[in-house]
């Protein structure tokens, strides 16, 4: 059966928006693939994960769930567990490999565990870099990882809170902007 065909007679429910930082960028990649399922002749909506959710799945009754959410609402496990619950097929990752890969300190483990190399790394919790001397912690993750570096929230999206950084004095602000997207930042060596 050509494709086209076979994809007219799905009805998909598009997941886009949210409430996490990503928004926009979910909205607009939402509507980049129902343009194209719509272009091959899908029947798609389009449906926040909001209060309603449920209810537009029971009203819609999709054959498949298509998540198209960025951040923590739509990568990390939960949103996944629910619509499992609801018995329609969905796309992408099981709950649980959404979980592992969204925290990128333990998708690094994971994946060095497979033999995969990765770059030479530090992960700090907020409150161990502040109890800590924070000063002194960047002066020898510097010394340690050799610049430049890249920072990087732990558990974010769409390289939000991501700075690459080339000079000592520049370590303290990525940190900043980093711990804003999450309690825990990655500092990797750049390669």
């Amino acid at each position: 059966m050509p494709k086209a065909k076979a994809a007219a007679k799905l009805k998909i429910q598009i997941l886009a928006g949210g409430i996490s930082h990503e928004r926009e960028v979910s909205l607009k990649s939402g509507r980049r693939v129902a343009d194209a399922l719509t272009d091959a002749g899908a029947s798609v909506v389009i449906r926040e994960p909001d209060a309603a959710l449920l209810a537009n799945i029971r009203k819609d009754k999709p054959d498949v769930i298509w998540p198209v959410l960025h951040g923590a609402s739509g990568e990390d496990g939960a949103l996944r567990d629910i619509l499992a619950l609801t018995g329609v097929p969905f796309v992408g990752a099981t709950a649980q490999g959404a979980r592992l890969a969204w925290d990128k300190s333990i998708a690094k483990i994971l994946v060095e565990r497979e033999g995969v190399q990765t770059p030479a790394s530090i992960t700090l919790p907020k409150d161990t870099f502040r109890e800590l001397d924070a000063e002194g912690v960047l002066k020898t993750v510097a010394a340690s990882l050799a610049l430049p570096v890249v920072v990087k929230p732990a558990k974010s999206g769409s390289a939000q809170g991501v700075t690459i950084v080339r000079k000592a004095d520049q370590l303290s602000r990525a940190m900043i902007d980093a711990y804003v997207y999450c309690d825990v930042a990655i500092i990797e060596r750049y390669v």
